[in-house]
C-alpha cells in the first residue's frame, strides 16, 4: 500500500511539473512575470521604444537628475505608496514639463491633495469615497479624445468576473481654478480618467489599472483601450517606478479591510484566492504553489486509500477439546478392569457414535442399528465397513460379552477412527 501511495505521490509530482501550477488570476502586476494580471507584455513594449526604460528600484531620486528633453514616468499597479521625499521628487520631475502616468485603484493622500487642492479632496470626510468602486464584469469604457467606446470583461479563470471597479469622486474636481479635465469615463457617467495639470505638466490618473495587464493587452481584440489611454505618453525615456509599489499581501490586506467595511468581502466560491490572504500568497509564489498542490494531492491518496474500511483482526479460535471422548475413555478403562464387557461395549459405540457425526455428519441414534451404507457415508473400503457391522451387531443389545468377541469389536472399528 506504501510503495502504491508513494508511486502516485511522484506521479502527481511528474504532473504538475510538466504542465506546471494553475494560471494564478490575482492582480498581482508583476513586469516579470506572464500571468494574466500580470504587466510583463506592457513592460516589454515600453522596453523596445527607441528612447529606452529605465528601472525605477530603490528611490524616485533618479527623477531629479533628468534633464533635458521631455520624459515620462510610469506607475502601474493596484497602490503606490510615496514618502515625502518621493512626492517631492515626482511633482519636480512633472513641475519641468515631463509626464507621469499612474495607474492604480487611488492616489496616496499626500499626492491627491496636491492634484486635487486641499479643499475638494478634504471636501470628502469619507476617505472610501474619494475613489469608490462598483461591483460589474463588464465595462463600457470611453475616451472623451475622439469619442472611442470600448466594451471590456474582466475574468476570472477565462469567465466573466465580478470585480471591484474604481472610479474618481466628481467632488474631486471641485475646483475650476485647477487645471484638471476629465478624459475618460466608466458606464458613461463614472470618471475612471483624469488630466491633472502641475506646472509646464500633467499627471495622468487611470483608476483602472487592470486594463493594463497581460490579459488585455497581449489579445488583439482587448488590446485597443490599454493603446489609446496609453498614447497620453509622450515622446522620450520612460521610468519605469517598481519602488513605490505596494506589496501584493498589503495590498489585498487594504481591498479587504475596504470589502469588509463595505460588506462586499468573501463570499466563497470561486472567490476563494482573493478572500484568503494565506493562499493568496501561496499562489504568487511557484514553490510553494508546487507544494500546495502536492499536498492535496497526497491528502486525496490517504483518504482514498488509507481511510478505506479496514476489516477488524480476527483472533485465532482454539479448537475446543473433545471432553466427551475423554470421559468415555476414562469410564471404559475403568469398568475393563472389574471385567464388564458388555458395558465397556456400550461405552465405544457411544464413543463411535460421537465420532460419526462429528467428522461425517451421520446421525445414529444410540439402540438404533447402525447405517447399513457406512461405507458410502465414509469413504471406507466395503470389506471393512462390512466388518465392523458385523462386530457392531453382535456386541450390541447383549447383556453379556466375553473378552475375545471385545477385542474382535475393538479391531473391527478402529479404522474408523483412522480415515
Amino acid at each position: 500500500m506504501l510503495k502504491r501511495i508513494l508511486s502516485y505521490l511522484l506521479a502527481g509530482a511528474a504532473l504538475l511539473s510538466f504542465y506546471g501550477c494553475p494560471t494564478n488570476w490575482s492582480e498581482t502586476y508583476r513586469y516579470d512575470d506572464q500571468e494574466p494580471y500580470d504587466i510583463y507584455a506592457l513592460h516589454q513594449l515600453l522596453d523596445a521604444r527607441p528612447e529606452g526604460l529605465t528601472m525605477l528600484s530603490d528611490s524616485l531620486g533618479t527623477l531629479r537628475e533628468h534633464e533635458g528633453d521631455h520624459a515620462n514616468y510610469l506607475f502601474v499597479g493596484r497602490y503606490a505608496y510615496y514618502n515625502e521625499r518621493g512626492i517631492t521628487h515626482l511633482l519636480d520631475f512633472v513641475e519641468r514639463g515631463n509626464t507621469a502616468f499612474i495607474a492604480a485603484n487611488d492616489l496616496p493622500e499626500d499626492l491627491a491633495s496636491h492634484l486635487f487642492g486641499d479643499d475638494c479632496y478634504y471636501g470628502i470626510y469619507d476617505l472610501d469615497q474619494i475613489t469608490p468602486y462598483l461591483q460589474t464584469d463588464t465595462v463600457q469604457l470611453q475616451l472623451t479624445d475622439g469619442g472611442q467606446n470600448f466594451e471590456l470583461v474582466q475574468v476570472y479563470d477565462h469567465k466573466p468576473y465580478f470585480r471591484a471597479t474604481h472610479y474618481v469622486n466628481e467632488e474631486l474636481l471641485c475646483d475650476p481654478n485647477i487645471d484638471n479635465e476629465v478624459i475618460g469615463t466608466l458606464d458613461t457617467v463614472f470618471i475612471n480618467f483624469v488630466r491633472l495639470s502641475w506646472g509646464e505638466g500633467n499627471f495622468f490618473f487611470l483608476t483602472n489599472p487592470i486594463f493594463l495587464t497581460n490579459y488585455f493587452v497581449t489579445d488583439s481584440l482587448r488590446h485597443e483601450y490599454a493603446e489609446a489611454s496609453l498614447a497620453v505618453l509622450g515622446e522620450g525615456p520612460v521610468y519605469w517606478d517598481e519602488y513605490s509599489r505596494v506589496p501584493p499581501s498589503v495590498a489585498r490586506q487594504r481591498d479587504n479591510r475596504r470589502n469588509r467595511a463595505n460588506n462586499t468581502g468573501y463570499n466563497g466560491g470561486r472567490n476563494l484566492l482573493t478572500g484568503n490572504e494565506a493562499l493568496s500568497y501561496i499562489q504568487e509564489q511557484g514553490p510553494l504553489a508546487l507544494a500546495w498542490y502536492t499536498l492535496i494531492i497526497a491528502a486525496l491518496l490517504y483518504v482514498i486509500f488509507r481511510g478505506k474500511r479496514r476489516q477488524r483482526i480476527i483472533p485465532p479460535i482454539i479448537r475446543r477439546e473433545n471432553s466427551s471422548k475423554r470421559f468415555i475413555d476414562t469410564i471404559s478403562r475403568l469398568v475393563y478392569q472389574k471385567g464388564n464387557h458388555a458395558a465397556i461395549a456400550r461405552q465405544e459405540l457411544g464413543n463411535l457414535r460421537f465420532h460419526l457425526q462429528e467428522k461425517y455428519g451421520i446421525h445414529w441414534k444410540e439402540g438404533q442399528p447402525p447405517p447399513e451404507n457406512l461405507a458410502e457415508l465414509t469413504g471406507i473400503a466395503p470389506e471393512i465397513a462390512e466388518k465392523a457391522l458385523i462386530e457392531i451387531r453382535v456386541v450390541q443389545g447383549k447383556i453379556e460379552i466375553e473378552e475375545l468377541a471385545l477385542m474382535r469389536f475393538y479391531r473391527a472399528i478402529e479404522p474408523l477412527y483412522k480415515l
